[in-house]
Formats: structure tokens, sequence, C-alpha cells
């Protein structure tokens, strides 16, 4: 049955990921028909240390500016 990986910066607060698995289990539900209980949500936090776009690590000061060269 579905299961979501959600990966994101450690900056969302407890209700905050709680809204998004109840969401996004109540859609994956609507669109695939698939049983509540058997619908798995997990979000993993990555520092932003052991991030990066581009080539630009997440904690670099310019990082929104110099993450998105095309």
């Amino acid at each position: 049955m579905p299961f979501i990986t959600v990966t994101t910066w450690p900056n969302q607060t407890d209700e905050q990921c709680r809204h998004l698995i109840e969401e996004l289990t109540k859609t994956t539900h609507e669109v695939t028909g698939a049983p509540l209980d058997k619908i798995t949500v997990v979000i993993q936090e990555i520092p932003q240390s052991r991030w990066g776009e581009a080539g630009v690590m997440a904690t670099h000061p310019e990082f929104p500016t110099l993450s998105r060269k095309y």
C-alpha cells in the first residue's frame, strides 16, 4: 500500500507535520482508494548542513539566490 516520504528541513512545527500527514493521507485515499490504515507517511528532516542544491550548501548565506542557477 502507499508509503509516502516527505524530505524537508527541520523547521516545521508538530502541528504543521500533523496537518501535512493528515492531508497527504486523505488525498492519497481519495485518489487511489487505498484504505486509510494502509497509507503510511514519513517526514524525514535533513539538516541544512547536509542539504545542497545547484552545488550550493543550504547553510550558505546566499543560498536562495545561488541555488537558483538555470
